[in-house]
């Protein structure tokens, strides 16, 4: 057995045991030229790993702790419609509706700030269908508002693979019916209706669909 391979094994001993290895602990104690290769043989045992049985006082601190509270909230907030979503995206970025639409009209070289603000507020009020909004809008609040494009995406997933912390098999059945009945309407749901009026720039960015 080599040595990446022991400290390996050592690694996942701990972790079944409840003991919470410390990742970077265990990194230190491989020779400088395998710490690579032993970070990714760990991380790879991270995604599949079962959670461990922890006692009660184990699991109060591990909730307690801010990197998993701000993880999850993270998640919950993923996991909001978009109408939810954008505010609370704002008021950590520090802006008002007004502040982002001057910048997607800056963004987009759109030609009407107040009607790009009134798009905005009835997404906000869930009043517009988030399935119809283009991909290009949703780039773009995205960069405004610091936030992940995909966050933003109708019928995202809380978190990629290896980034669970507890899992629980019933809310991942859930998430993933809601994600593949999102996806259903919104690949269901027919394209909005012509007015007599076409539909500007601004328009397709709101109401134009995915490719608008």
């Amino acid at each position: 057995m080599t040595t990446t391979e022991q400290i390996l094994s050592e690694f996942i001993d701990a972790w079944s045991a409840g003991r919470r290895p410390d990742v970077h602990a265990y990194l230190q104690r491989a020779p400088t030229a395998e710490r690579a290769e032993l970070a990714a043989q760990i991380t790879t045992w991270l995604r599949v790993a079962p959670t461990p049985d922890y006692d009660d006082a184990t699991r109060k601190t591990i909730s307690q702790e801010p990197l998993l509270v701000a993880a999850l909230e993270a998640a919950a907030l993923a996991r909001s419609p978009l109408s939810a979503q954008l505010p609370t995206l704002r008021e950590r970025a520090g802006l008002a509706i007004r502040d982002v639409a001057g910048r997607l009209v800056t963004l987009f070289d759109l030609d009407d700030e107040q009607r790009t603000a009134d798009y905005l507020e009835r997404v906000e009020r869930d009043e517009l269908d988030a399935s119809r909004l283009s991909r290009r809008l949703l780039d773009g609040l995205a960069v405004i508002l610091g936030a992940d494009r995909d966050q933003l995406a109708p019928g995202r997933t809380a978190f990629a693979g290896g980034q669970s912390f507890f899992r629980a098999e019933d809310d991942a059945d859930q998430w993933i019916a809601g994600d593949i009945d999102a996806l259903s309407r919104a690949a269901l749901s027919p394209a909005p209706a012509s007015a007599s009026q076409p539909m500007d720039e601004l328009d397709r960015l709101f109401l134009g669909g995915p490719d608008g």
